[in-house]
């Protein structure tokens, strides 16, 4: 019997694609936790770089930023919120201000919170769980 038979495996929140981290990662799930923890570190950053985008009315800037920050979200399993932002930034290049992408702003804004939140939460699971691992 070889060794992966006794492997434990991660049980990810339903909101994450599984399947898709498997297909990147397989189960080494070691990596898959320094991959979050780099998503993290870098997030608020990123984020703030939306923000201020969207606050100085820089429309290049915004797209810039929402492209930059978009793959970030396949790497950890949510290409929904990669969808997301891929519809967002197609709609900035359309928009002549911020004042066009108000309530998408505002909602992607929301979702990325969200996002992060997740992101967190599975983090620190990772962590606890590659910590038990013999």
């Amino acid at each position: 019997m070889s060794a992966a038979n006794f492997s434990k495996k991660f049980i990810f929140n339903e909101n994450i694609d599984a399947d898709y981290l498997y297909s990147l990662y397989e189960d080494d799930y070691q990596y898959i936790e320094e991959i979050f923890q780099t998503t993290l570190a870098h997030f608020n950053e990123d984020l703030n770089s939306i923000k201020t985008a969207y606050q100085t009315n820089n429309i290049s800037d915004l797209k810039k930023a929402i492209h930059k920050i978009k793959p970030t979200f396949g790497f950890v399993g949510l290409p929904f919120v990669q969808n997301i932002c891929n519809d967002f930034e197609d709609i900035c290049q359309n928009a002549t201000s911020s004042n066009d992408l108000t309530s998408e702003y505002q909602q992607i804004v929301v979702t990325l919170a969200e996002s992060k939140e997740l992101i967190a939460s599975e983090y620190n699971k990772l962590k606890e769980f590659n910590s038990n691992i013999l």
